[in-house]
């Protein structure tokens, strides 16, 4: 081989073994998992009282599909990616087109807002939203007394209002993302053709649907599909702020509380759990690229 070519390969191969280690390594061995009725007591090592570690083939996966509690935490989790995702696009749109309006002032403090979110780490933003919410001493409850609402919602023990809480959790943790990407768009727009459209009487609603988006719909479909896989994979935010209340609302979540949250712990059934929602999340984006046509020019 040329001198180049190993000089090459001398800086590539180690990233690749690392990548190759603590990548597909851990991917591989959690199918092989998914395939064994990997238990604690047998599971690394093989305790008498528990049955030996062997190949069991689609029981795990059998098993979760005929499980009520995988069902709605299937359900929930696209449900959850319903709601999250559009608002996130609304509030990403809202706040580019504000951010884009000559109207508008303070742009240099508007910038500083749209990084707080990025800015802060993860656990502090899920800690403060959890005292955000608490019923007793929460700042949201006190607002709401003092508007008269006599008996306000327990947001953190209530499923119904702890989900409404982890939407509007998710739309300030992702509106950076958001309004970075559609604003970055907006301003691509030809200053010609909303003077065009401006001409022929189109007032603002019309200039901002039949002009402005239709331009950028395309990475706007792109933030879609980006957050809304972020959004099917949501464990963190949920698992911080009351785990085992959303056991069977998040698949992910749901996936973890069998290996680790139960009274006896089934890798092989977690890892069954997980495989199956990456299977999903594969398709989704697949059909999600094929129908916005995103991969077209990319070549």
């Amino acid at each position: 081989m040329k001198k180049s070519t190993v000089a090459a390969l001398t800086l590539i191969l180690p990233g690749m073994a690392a990548f190759l280690f603590f990548n597909i390594y851990p991917i591989l061995y959690s199918i092989y998992i998914a395939f064994t009725n990997a238990q604690m007591g047998n599971f690394p090592t093989h305790n008498p009282s528990a049955p030996p570690l062997k190949f069991v083939g689609l029981d795990n996966f059998r098993w979760a599909l005929n499980d009520p509690g995988f069902r709605s935490a299937f359900l929930w989790t696209w449900i959850f990616v319903a709601t999250s995702v559009t608002l996130k696009v609304l509030a990403g749109i809202f706040l580019s087109v504000l951010y884009n309006s000559k109207y508008v002032i303070g742009k240099s403090l508007y910038r500083a807002l749209l990084i707080i979110p990025w800015a802060l780490p993860l656990l502090f933003s899920i800690t403060v939203w959890r005292f955000m919410f608490d019923p007793i001493f929460g700042p949201v409850n006190i607002i709401l007394r003092d508007f008269g609402v006599s008996n306000p919602p327990d947001w953190i023990n209530n499923a119904t209002y702890g989900f409404i809480a982890l939407n509007i959790i998710e739309v300030w943790l992702a509106y950076p993302f958001m309004m970075t990407v559609i604003t970055s768009a907006l301003q691509s727009v030809p200053d010609i053709l909303v003077e065009a459209a401006i001409i022929d009487g189109a007032n603002y609603w019309q200039r901002l649907t039949k002009v402005v988006l239709p331009i950028v719909s395309k990475p706007i479909a792109f933030a879609t599909i980006l957050t809304s896989a972020a959004s099917f994979q949501y464990f963190l935010v949920p698992f911080l702020y009351n785990g085992s209340l959303f056991e069977d609302r998040f698949l992910l979540l749901y996936g973890y509380r069998k290996a680790f949250g139960a009274s006896v712990p089934h890798y092989g059934r977690a890892a069954a759990v997980l495989f199956i929602a990456t299977l999903i999340l594969a398709v989704y984006m697949y059909i999600s690229m094929k129908i916005t046509k995103l991969q077209e020019g990319a070549s």
